[in-house]
């Protein structure tokens, strides 16, 4: 008895329609870990949550950090983005970090320690016309703690009247042909400091 034209083809379609472990499928998926590089951050830092999904059928872990949805449980004392990297806020405290994928989910506590004052550094304060001066801003933090936090204050300039003299984020100043007083304001929600410099001719 002859085959039908079609056995062979059958055949072939009964091979490929193996079982392919190797590719993982959402019902593959078994559970999720959320890791962060640190449990505690100062309220001007930040810190990088990682999420590693684990599969069923011998298939490798995978890191799946920017596929995961990030929830922080108090705004006021963290955020978190997208892609996983938390910042402290305004306020210290624990915070949980919640990393979901799937119908998977596991959170971690942090601890934000909240800045508690600001101060301006400056080697001089008194000043010539086009002259340029890099500022530093000091943050204490509610345990003792001195940081540099020159790069997470927002830096502020007055008194510039017509004069070109500038104050650019990373806290240099430039005196352009400003002459007299000069100034200048860190702020970091409700904490900051200022400092008067003079520019003469």
């Amino acid at each position: 008895m002859r085959m039908p034209w079609f056995g062979p083809l059958l055949s072939l379609l009964i091979i490929g329609c193996g079982d392919n472990t190797n590719i993982p499928l959402a019902g593959d998926i078994a559970s999720i870990t959320v890791e962060a590089n640190a449990t505690q951050l100062y309220a001007t830092q930040q810190v990088q949550m990682t999420a590693t999904a684990h599969f069923t059928h011998g298939i490798d872990d995978r890191n799946v950090t920017e596929n995961v949805r990030w929830e922080e449980s108090n705004r006021s004392i963290a955020t978190v983005d997208a892609v996983g990297r938390v910042r402290g806020t305004e306020y210290g405290g624990n915070v949980e970090i919640t990393g979901s994928y799937k119908q998977f989910g596991e959170s971690v506590v942090l601890q934000v320690i909240a800045l508690q004052s600001v101060r301006i550094d400056a080697n001089e304060t008194n000043l010539s016309q086009e002259q340029t001066l890099q500022l530093r801003a000091t943050g204490t933090f509610e345990d003792g703690k001195t940081l540099d936090v020159t790069d997470a204050v927002t830096w502020m300039l007055g008194n510039t009247g017509e004069s070109n003299a500038s104050l650019d984020q990373n806290g240099t100043l430039y005196t352009g042909d400003a002459n007299g007083s000069l100034e200048i304001n860190v702020t970091r929600y409700d904490i900051n400091d200022s400092l008067s410099v003079i520019v003469s001719p």
